[in-house]
């Protein structure tokens, strides 16, 4: 039976867990967390508590992480443990800076580093519902292909190492202006009297439509934003990533900067725990 080794279960990791082992393939996973490492046992996957030799006979090796630190150190050990020519699928999001030294660590020790960050929440990760944006050495690619399958309903291939980054900065980009629409034009509902499931419902099949609609207005709407879907914490990141990257180029950017800004308030106001949904909140606690 092939094998895939996962770094990380949280919620992307967990995902990507969860389906493929319903396509038939042995999951191990690593986490420092005892719950994470629970709930990949409940799938029926194999947990450790460190990184070892074990993945060194993965098939496969998919980095699921927090931060760039954490790339940084996992990437240090991986360099140690991997045999050369193991293919190891990096799918977070982070400066291309820190992907291209982790890329060039684990070369070191004739490593293959795929930049594949995906497109989707945690709820559609769980479905397979994700867009992944793979770039690297066509081989690795091919060879990590049928395994994408598995958790993606689609692969986008990018080209060269770091394109899928780019694709992803302006994925991010676009849901983050969809979010922060949908909490206006719900806000927007409200103070015309409107009833919340029927403005959603005339969204939902009208022109006003929106994937970020569909997925987010529900949440605002009964206000549960815990558990996330993507948290208010992980979007600060990726927000600082892209917002650095639109500096860098120079490019005018007043939607992004309004939208950047609303998020910031909702991340000093609220749970950094809350799922994005709840940049909804601003606008209520703006009337309150």
């Amino acid at each position: 039976m092939e094998t895939v080794g996962i770094v990380g279960l949280g919620i992307m990791g967990s995902a990507y867990a969860k389906n493929l082992i319903a396509g038939g393939i042995h999951v191990e996973g690593v986490d420092p967390s005892a719950e994470a490492r629970q709930r990949l046992s409940d799938l029926g996957g194999k947990p450790h508590e460190n990184s070892g030799p074990w993945l060194a006979e993965c098939d496969l090796v998919i980095l699921a992480l927090i931060s760039p630190v954490v790339l940084r150190e996992v990437c240090g050990q991986l360099k140690d443990l991997l045999r050369a020519g193991q293919v190891v699928m990096e799918t977070g999001t982070f400066a291309l800076a820190d992907k291209e030294a982790a890329r060039d660590t684990l070369a070191a020790s004739g490593i293959h580093l795929l930049d594949c960050p995906v497109s989707g929440t945690g709820a559609q990760a769980r479905e397979a519902d994700i867009v992944m944006m793979a770039s690297g050495e066509a081989e690795a690619i091919s060879h990590a292909k049928p395994f994408m399958g598995h958790f993606t309903k689609k692969v986008i291939e990018a080209g060269e190492f770091g394109m899928g980054s780019r694709l992803k900065y302006v994925a991010n980009h676009a849901v983050a202006l969809h979010n922060a629409a949908a909490a206006e034009t719900l806000a927007y509902a409200d103070a015309l009297g409107l009833d919340r499931q029927t403005t959603y419902d005339m969204l939902t099949s009208g022109a006003g439509q929106s994937k970020m609609s569909d997925l987010r207005m529900p949440l605002m709407i009964s206000g549960e934003y815990d558990p996330p879907t993507a948290s208010l914490k992980m979007f600060e990141k990726d927000l600082s990533v892209i917002g650095d990257d639109l500096r860098r180029l120079g490019l005018k950017v007043p939607l992004f900067n309004a939208v950047d800004a609303l998020y910031r308030t909702a991340s000093a106001s609220l749970p950094e725990t809350h799922d994005t949904a709840s940049v909804f909140e601003v606008y209520r606690n703006d009337k309150q």
